[in-house]
């Protein structure tokens, strides 16, 4: 009893020590398992980033649909057969999705490609028990035949006889088909250079260079083969299999990380595959070295400070975790904000979207001004769009505007660029065009469009557009200057009764 008396005190402050620095090893086991929770869930974020990313950039790599090409820029022609053809005969694309990689042998292609039959040459043959007129048009880069499109239109309407196939009507058909042709050359050319030169490792590996949090990006299969990585030394190799990847906490190239993975939605040969991410975990060893030596040096003070400290350590530990969520949260938001400017496209009407317009009409302003090059911007506008909504529908306008774009898209010169700034409006630029002959594309273009109504649901919606234009001017000293004229241009038109042309006049 009279020991108890002696080393009452003693004992008490030594509970007071061993509970306080219980406490405190418990509060940085806490927090410690905080702070890993809170990793993980925006180790996952990042990662499902990354997968968004990386199906963003393989959207853009199949941009090439030839067959939704030509319907969008097709003039109203019956086109009967079409395809595009390797060098070799292949078939690559085609109306009929079961005959593509096999080889053509129709005795026209053999005999065009011995030579008896230059390419790029009209002939008439019966396909099918169908007469056609058909093409074989050969795609050329850098001087090298590439590809050939084989294209056939309907022409059993004609009645044709012997020595008639040298009609007018023809001869304009064979016109339109050229234009067409001459649109898909462009777009295959444009395709098969995202195609060549665009490759998903160094898409992964650029990436990851643009940030320091991310270490590796991977793609591995369920026998752990590594199959796209932004590391090409890991591509083709298997992960060991004795020691397969741990999620969690890990080390690489002597550093700590954190590793995480979700499923991917890419496919290689109908097997699922998941995504691995290395994210630098520094910041959390950091954090946890915190955590530890806060817990022991309020062990130290536990005597003197111990409920005061407990509570201090507490509070900061739950700041630090939350500032460092905020972190994480924010960089997602960044990687995620980088992704969306990955597509320059207007997803409605197919056109350039505003971003990009904005930044082809700055520089092809400053092309002209420093080379003295003419230049004209036209600003469209569909009449009383509100009324088509208010009438029929947002679907209903969601569908004007798409087959307005089309029309638009098929009046479209090699140079000229199109896009939709906003609403109903729709901008394009004509480098290297004087105002008479902006005002003749715009004529075609109000024609095209006014020339037959837009069907949507056995409804049939008549559509005029007001057009505004202005030239490249000395004075111009920047791009807005010209767009405000043509915009300006633009409701005169309307003021005028629409569905016309209105130039600027300074």
């Amino acid at each position: 009893m009279s020991f108890i008396k002696k080393y009452t005190i003693p004992m008490m402050l030594a509970s007071l020590v061993i509970g306080i620095s219980y406490l405190s090893y418990y509060s940085y086991k806490t927090q410690k398992n905080l702070l890993l929770t809170q990793m993980h869930i925006n180790s996952l974020n990042v990662a499902n980033s990354v997968s968004s990313a990386i199906e963003r950039f393989n959207d853009i790599k199949s941009t090439m649909n030839l067959q939704k090409l030509v319907n969008d820029i097709s003039f109203g022609l019956e086109i009967f057969e079409f395809r595009y053809l390797e060098p070799d005969g292949t078939i690559r694309n085609s109306m009929f999705k079961e005959e593509i990689g096999t080889v053509l042998s129709s005795k026209t292609f053999v005999e065009t490609m011995k030579g008896d039959r230059k390419l790029d040459t009209f002939f008439f043959e019966v396909r099918d028990f169908v007469k056609v007129m058909s093409i074989y048009y050969p795609i050329y880069k850098d001087n090298t035949l590439v590809g050939i499109i084989d294209l056939s239109v309907d022409i059993s309407e004609y009645n044709l006889k012997k020595g008639s196939k040298e009609s007018s009507s023809l001869f304009h058909r064979q016109v339109d088909i050229r234009n067409l042709l001459k649109s898909i050359n462009g777009s295959i050319l444009n395709s098969l250079a995202i195609l060549t030169k665009t490759d998903i490792n160094d898409f992964l590996s650029s990436y990851v260079h643009s940030t320091d949090s991310i270490k590796q990006i991977s793609i591995i299969d369920d026998k752990l083969k590594v199959y796209i990585s932004s590391d090409k030394q890991l591509i083709e190799k298997n992960l060991d299999d004795n020691n397969p990847p741990k999620l969690g906490l890990t080390t690489f190239n002597n550093k700590l990380t954190y590793l995480a993975m979700v499923n991917s939605k890419i496919q290689q040969k109908d097997t699922d595959v998941k995504l691995m991410l290395l994210i630098d975990a520094s910041a959390y060893a950091n954090q946890e070295k915190k955590l530890r030596t806060t817990a022991i040096f309020t062990s130290i003070l536990a005597l003197f400070f111990a409920l005061y400290t407990s509570r201090v350590i507490y509070y900061s530990a739950i700041e630090q975790s939350r500032e460092e969520k905020e972190r994480l949260e924010c960089l997602v938001k960044e990687r995620t904000k980088e992704i969306e400017l990955l597509s320059q496209t207007d997803m409605l009407t197919g056109l350039w979207n505003r971003r990009h317009l904005e930044e082809t009409l700055d520089s092809e302003f400053k092309r002209a001004n420093r080379y003295n090059h003419q230049m004209s911007i036209m600003m469209i506008d569909l009449d009383h769009f509100k009324l088509v909504n208010d009438t029929y529908g947002h679907m209903a306008g969601d569908e004007v505007l798409r087959e307005i774009s089309g029309r638009i898209k098929s009046c479209q010169r090699e140079t000229d660029f199109i896009g939709r700034y906003g609403g109903e409006e729709i901008v394009v630029i004509l480098p290297e065009t004087d105002l008479d002959t902006s005002i003749q594309v715009a004529d075609t273009i109000l024609k095209t469009i006014a020339a037959k109504p837009v069907e949507f649901e056995s409804t049939s919606i008549n559509i005029t557009t007001s057009i505004g234009i202005s030239s490249l001017r000395v004075e111009h000293s920047d791009y807005q200057m010209v767009f405000a004229e043509a915009d300006e241009a633009l409701y005169k038109a309307k003021e005028d009764g629409r569905n016309r042309v209105e130039i600027f006049k300074a």
